[in-house]
């Protein structure tokens, strides 16, 4: 009898964990100068669901909230970046991945003249992590 109360409590709690699951942040934002002009953002999901956003310099944020796919599923977001004249400067980018259900998560992409930067944290500062590609 204690084993089928402890079971049920443990049960109990899982799931009322697993129903107050924060949704996860992925957020890209303009900081090209304004001579550079917008920043087109394209981004899909592994299950199909796309959103795309035409960001001009120094807007609000391009922000996607969503909570992860739960397991066996992975959860992923692909986002192609792009700005200049015809789109010249670009970069394909997994902006999320997750084998597991996670809560809360948060990823900031800051497209800068020289380059990507990101963080994951809503304290600490942005890191230089990418170079822009150029289209031939």
């Amino acid at each position: 009898m204690n084993r089928l109360i402890a079971f049920m409590f443990i049960s109990a709690m899982f799931f009322g964990l697993n129903e107050a699951c924060k949704k996860n942040i992925v957020m890209i934002s303009n900081h090209l100068y304004s001579s550079r002009g917008n920043l087109l953002i394209e981004c899909s999901d592994n299950k199909g669901k796309f959103s795309s956003n035409l960001l001009s310099f120094d807007a609000s944020p391009f922000i996607i909230s969503f909570s992860d796919y739960r397991w066996p599923k992975e959860t992923r977001w692909d986002c192609t970046i792009s700005h200049g004249e015809n789109n010249k400067f670009y970069y394909d980018l997994q902006v999320y991945h997750a084998n597991f259900q996670r809560c809360g998560q948060f990823r900031s992409w800051i497209a800068k003249d020289d380059g990507i930067w990101f963080t994951e944290s809503y304290e600490d500062p942005a890191g230089f992590v990418l170079p822009w590609k150029t289209r031939t």
